[in-house]
């Protein structure tokens, strides 16, 4: 059992804190829109009850994880918030990308924290919300920020979180599915977006022609992580592994996508929701803007990039030079050979 304290508003935080609530652990979800309290939600379909407990409640002498989502949350002022209440043992980021990977770095830093002890998670580990928690993802990648992490530390993260795939950091950061998933639905239902329509992003949202920029736009990630000597894993592999043994068999990525569990979420009404712009800015930005440094031709990216500048009317470029050298530098800290 481990005391952990989450920062966020993001709906899968609150179902990450209730699920490891109810793996008996301590936990603390530090959120603007949730009080501590004994909560009732749908546990897999299974009704359960579970307390979130407030600070001063945490079971003393036991380790302490701090969490901070980075999917269009601020990372610098999650960590801060996370250390204003406990000195964590381990400090999880959740998503973000390039850009989560780098200014969590980077915040380590600044609060004297060694990044050896800081974990970058790929993905949301959990599917729901306060109500319900109805999906976890399997083999999520994930790898610590600094070389030469303490062994103890990787069983605690492994303990607390045992589908974590642990790998290259670098490799964690140009892997968000969410970005690729979340990016061109967006783009190809421009007009259902500006004309708020109730549309289910992942069945009427997604659709072929979806599918086959979301391949190309892989199909650009990989040839960039080859020329930065990174393997990375193919997108529909990624989808694979997080779905687990009982994903649908035999299905086009379509198909798959059509039938997920989350189904049931909404297009949303703005470009500037953090499905369009938050992760131009955390993953496809600073990835033309690598590939430009290391002279790979991205065109897919480069092309999503200017349509959304014109959707979004701003310079989504002009912000990713400094994550770019930034990823690079983070690379070099673990000896990686650029190409």
């Amino acid at each position: 059992m481990v005391n952990v304290i989450i920062r966020s508003n993001e709906a899968n935080a609150a179902a990450t804190a209730l699920t490891l609530a109810a793996r008996d652990h301590h936990v603390c979800l530090l959120s603007d829109k949730v009080s501590p309290g004994l909560y009732q939600f749908s546990y897999f379909g299974e009704p359960r009850n579970e307390v979130l407990r407030a600070v001063d409640e945490l079971k003393a002498g036991a380790p302490v994880i701090g969490v901070v989502f980075a999917e269009g949350e601020d990372v610098q002022a999650g960590m801060q918030d996370v250390l204003r209440v406990a000195s964590p043992q381990l400090m999880v980021i959740v998503g973000g990308g390039i850009t989560g990977a780098v200014e969590a770095a980077e915040a380590a830093r600044r609060f004297g924290l060694d990044t050896s002890s800081v974990l970058q998670i790929g993905a949301f580990l959990f599917g729901g919300n306060l109500s319900s928690v109805r999906a976890e993802k399997h083999d999520v990648l994930a790898g610590f920020l600094g070389p030469e992490t303490p062994d103890h530390l990787v069983e605690l993260a492994l303990a607390t979180f045992p589908r974590l795939s642990l790998g290259n950091p670098a490799a964690v950061a140009l892997s968000s599915i969410n970005a690729l998933f979340h990016v061109p639905p967006m783009l190809l239902n421009a007009m259902s977006v500006e004309r708020a329509e109730s549309i289910r992003f992942y069945v009427e949202g997604f659709g072929d022609s979806v599918c086959r920029l979301l391949l190309e736009l892989d199909a650009d990630r990989l040839r960039l992580g080859a020329a930065l000597g990174l393997g990375l894993v193919p997108v529909q592999e990624l989808k694979a592994r997080y779905s687990g043994p009982d994903a649908p068999k035999g299905l086009s990525l379509r198909e798959q996508v059509n039938t997920l569990s989350s189904q049931t979420a909404a297009l949303p009404s703005s470009f500037h929701h953090r499905f369009l712009r938050h992760e131009l800015r955390s993953s496809f930005a600073p990835m033309a803007a690598l590939a430009a440094a290391v002279r790979v031709d991205v065109p897919t990216i480069s092309s999503i990039l200017r349509l959304s500048e014109i959707l979004l009317e701003e310079d989504i470029l002009d912000h990713a030079a400094r994550p770019a050298q930034d990823f690079l530098n983070l690379m070099n800290t673990h000896s990686l050979s650029i190409n």
